[in-house]
């Protein structure tokens, strides 16, 4: 083959194939998302009521349970103690990109909200990025990034 020929052919083909998306860190850990489980987590249902009180088992129409939890636990930020997500499965609160979840680190005065996204109970990841000593979290649709005092959220390509 001609060296023009195969210049064109190698041109054609990476315009022809999908980029391979660059800004996308590599996955290290699962966060893993389950059903909470049976007993008292009042430290984790206060941090629910928090931001989802008119909804948290009340007669809403978008209402929901502990049942509709998921919880996981990853150090996030290398301090030995584990980082909370909360997220709500229930079909109702789907959106395109997935169910919300909350991240929360925990304080004196128990969990503290450090940041928002959607994602699905299987496709949440810390990545090998990090950011002023927290770990970027990939949700399958979002990347979540610390910025030195929450995690904002990125759109994935």
């Amino acid at each position: 083959m001609p060296p023009l020929a195969r210049l064109l052919a190698a041109l054609l083909l990476s315009i022809a194939l999908p980029a391979a998306a660059a800004d996308a860190p590599r996955q290290i850990a699962q966060l893993p998302l389950l059903p909470l489980p049976p007993g008292t987590h009042n430290d984790i249902l206060a941090l629910v009521r928090v931001h989802w009180r008119p909804y948290f088992e009340t007669a809403d129409a978008n209402a929901f349970d502990r049942s509709a939890l998921r919880v996981g636990r990853l150090d996030l930020n290398g301090d030995g103690r584990a980082e909370l997500a909360v997220m709500i499965a229930k079909p109702e609160w789907e959106a395109e990109q997935g169910q919300p979840f909350v991240l929360a680190t925990w304080t004196a005065r128990g969990w503290l909200a450090v940041g928002w996204g959607w994602g699905d109970e299987d496709t949440v990841f810390a990545t090998e990025e990090s950011a002023r000593g927290w770990l970027t979290v990939d949700t399958g649709t979002q990347l979540l990034r610390w910025d030195g005092k929450e995690y904002r959220r990125y759109g994935k390509e």
